[in-house]
């Protein structure tokens, strides 16, 4: 962890994902209601995929472009 935050980049890709763990913690009373997205998605299930996107993006784009110890 040290290394990650030892740099701007690093730093960034911390906030991202602790943003996403945020959001994801914000949707959650709305997961008792029955909503659905497109008719067929219920909102539990977009928000995991949009929280896993969210991280996965972060992920490539932190250690293939901004990774320090290559």
């Amino acid at each position: 962890m040290r290394e990650i935050l030892s740099h701007r980049p690093g730093r960034v890709f911390v906030l991202v994902l602790f943003l996403a763990v945020v959001g994801l913690f914000a949707m959650t009373p709305f997961f008792h209601n029955p909503i659905t997205l497109w008719g067929w998605v219920s909102l539990p299930f977009a928000s995991g995929i949009v929280f896993l996107a969210v991280w996965l993006i972060a992920y490539l784009i932190y250690f293939f472009k901004y990774w320090p110890f290559r």
